[in-house]
């Protein structure tokens, strides 16, 4: 159970009125830092979202800082049309190169690296370094890789 942390009485009656504005607002400053950090925090795995009343998916591309493009991409649509309810899943802020389902290939995008292309498509990098007969782990922005199945 989790309780809140508090000074003891004693402690907080020794404290001048001014060091227990500041305390109170330290408290306060990092409890915000702590709630903001929280929700700006960019996830290494796609993120499953269920589309609530009034989002469309350049609302949704906001709020997760992607292109409506990586989401299109991602959840394989064709248009940009979205439905209350349904369950899009935002990208990484890694990995989000050109995916061409019917090719299963994956053009890298400019700060790729294959561990991050891989745990996308939830494969590994070893299983990736084989389907293209890679010799190392390096990948340059716009090279086309198979992504095994």
């Amino acid at each position: 159970m989790n309780r809140p942390v508090s000074l003891p009485d004693s402690h907080m009656s020794k404290m001048s009125q001014q060091e227990q504005s500041t305390m109170k607002r330290l408290i306060i400053a990092a409890a915000v830092a702590a709630m903001f950090g929280a929700w700006n925090v960019q996830a290494d795995e796609a993120i499953a979202y269920t589309v609530v009343e009034g989002e469309d998916i350049q609302t949704v591309a906001g709020r997760y800082e992607v292109t409506v493009e990586d989401i299109m991409i991602t959840n394989g649509l064709e248009t940009e049309e979205i439905t209350i309810g349904a369950v899009i899943y935002i990208p990484p802020k890694h990995a989000r190169g050109y995916y061409d389902p019917d090719a299963g290939t994956y053009v890298v995008a400019p700060g790729d690296d294959l561990y991050e292309i891989a745990k996308r498509f939830g494969t590994t990098v070893v299983a990736i370094g084989e389907a293209n007969a890679m010799t190392s782990n390096k990948i340059e922005a716009g090279a086309k890789l198979q992504i095994p199945d």
